[in-house]
């Protein structure tokens, strides 16, 4: 493992914060940014397809498709959902479930209808090979998206294969809207009112089937439908394809958002022809979809979820790791989205308001330029799939530098690979108070070391390491505290 761990059982990091005044604003924001993807590659190697992402109670909550259950990872801030614990939903530990869903638990969402919370997920009977998956709706017991549930339901759907249920509210009714067919290819978008969360009420109608090329790479598809109202339109984002041809993509249909929902007619002609969001080959991504939508600052920031791969013709089923991304989008003048292109893995973005978590990728050029005491690193569990390894000198690291453009309190996080051989890290702060961080982990994995909390004034800041051995950093965070 040599350079990719950091240092022997023996080996202590010495990290001192010191620094000179910037000139900055004196109303300027902290600088605040993430880069996806938002989770990587975990310490297994599993993606997070089909990301469900919301905000509740001043934190991010996401789902995703897990190997074999239903599970959720809250935090803070975007950049760390990566390192927050998998909660499992469901089933419940020591619990089996019946044969008949007990396979392939796809597509889970949370959402919050009248005082409770309600997990839509699909799932089918296991070894059968045969393409009967259902959509079950889970209640919890209490008032919080982290349960406990209790199984409610299994929708009544005419469909042999129905998947991928997502519910909204629109003037006073609760619509399922979901994705089904006789097999799993071609799979049609439909749509059903419901009289409770776990009922439909009268026959759902079909309102999009597969029509144009892009929709039919290698499958004929429609699916992953979710909703997004604005400017009194309706529109009904869905992924398009097979989702492991490499060309999966996101395509819309809109409606008036007073009109019959039910009524066929109102989703006449109701698809944009082309693909609201797709493949970019230029920057690095492939096959975007299947995501979420959420906005921040009091509904004037609005930002995708979704999620892609960087292995061109490859997705589900065929070698493409799946890893969630997020980016802002913005509106069109007649209440329709437009996503723009795929952000690159490379790029900076700027995070959700009032997420003023300053985040540092170690492979910033402005942060330590590569030499012979720090090179870049390619690594799928990283932010961006990239960091640094840096090599001591007289025990010394190259200084990363960083700025402060707001006075305050902060929570210091480093992300960095441990292993069998590493050792522990010696935080050295400002107050001359010693904090001590042990890496040493079963095998080698991403490592995300709370250093606790810190004063820092406005200005420029160098983060100061000392270790006898390598070390190979993702990121350095410093989250605000609240007052």
């Amino acid at each position: 493992m040599g350079s990719r761990l950091i240092g022997a059982v023996s080996a202590i990091a010495y990290i001192v914060l010191t620094g000179l005044l910037l000139t900055a604003p004196a109303g300027a924001q902290t600088q605040s940014s993430f880069r996806n993807p938002v989770l990587p590659l975990d310490a297994s190697g599993n993606d997070s397809p089909d990301p469900w992402l919301f905000r509740h109670d001043g934190r991010y909550w996401i789902n995703y498709t897990s190997d074999g259950q239903l599970v959720y990872r809250s935090a803070r801030v975007l950049d760390g959902l990566a390192d927050a614990r998998e909660h499992r939903i469901w089933p419940p530990e020591g619990q089996t479930e019946p044969v008949e869903r007990s396979a392939e638990l796809w597509a889970p969402e949370t959402h919050r209808i009248g005082n409770r919370w309600y997990v839509y997920y699909t799932a089918t009977t296991a070894g059968t090979g045969i393409y009967s998956h259902r959509i079950y709706v889970l209640e919890s017991k209490s008032d919080s998206p982290a349960g406990p549930y209790r199984f409610k339901a299994e929708l009544s759907l005419p469909q042999p294969y129905a998947i991928d249920g997502t519910v909204f509210e629109l003037k006073g009714k609760l619509y399922l809207a979901y994705s089904g067919g006789p097999l799993f290819t071609p799979a049609s978008i439909y749509l059903a009112e419901l009289s409770n969360p776990w009922t439909v009420k009268g026959l759902p109608i079909e309102v999009s089937t597969p029509e144009y090329d892009w929709e039919k790479q290698s499958f004929a598809i429609n699916e992953g439908p979710e909703a997004l109202i604005h400017g009194g339109r309706l529109n009904l984002i869905f992924s398009a394809s097979w989702c492991g041809s490499g060309l999966y993509a996101l395509g819309r249909l809109t409606v008036p958002a007073g009109a019959d929902l039910i009524d066929p007619a109102t989703w006449a002609d109701s698809k944009f022809p082309d693909p609201v969001f797709e493949t970019d080959a230029a920057r690095g991504v492939y096959g975007p979809g299947h995501g979420s939508f959420f906005s921040t600052n009091g509904g004037k920031e609005w930002w995708n979820v979704y999620h892609a791969t960087d292995q061109a013709g490859k997705g589900c089923f065929t070698g493409g790791l799946r890893t969630t991304r997020v980016q802002r989008f913005t509106w069109n003048w007649d209440g329709t989205p437009r996503f723009g292109r795929p952000a690159s893995l490379g790029n900076d973005l700027v995070a959700p308001k009032p997420d003023r978590t300053i985040a540092i990728q170690a492979e910033l050029k402005r942060s330590f330029r590569p030499s012979a005491r720090a090179s870049r690193i390619e690594d799928s569990r990283f932010f961006g799939y990239a960091g640094m390894t840096l090599k001591p000198k007289g025990g010394k690291l190259p200084a990363m530098k960083f700025g402060i453009l707001r006075k305050g309190r902060y929570r210091l996080y480093l992300r960095v690979l441990g292993g069998p051989q590493a050792g522990w890290l010696k935080l050295v702060r400002p107050d001359a108070r010693n904090v001590f961080r042990k890496l040493a982990r079963p095998r080698e994995r991403v490592v995300n070391l709370d250093l606790g909390t810190i004063n820092l004034n406005r200005g420029r800041r160098f983060l100061r390491l000392r270790s006898g051995q390598p070390v190979t950093l993702d990121q350095i965070r410093l989250q605000p505290e609240r007052k």
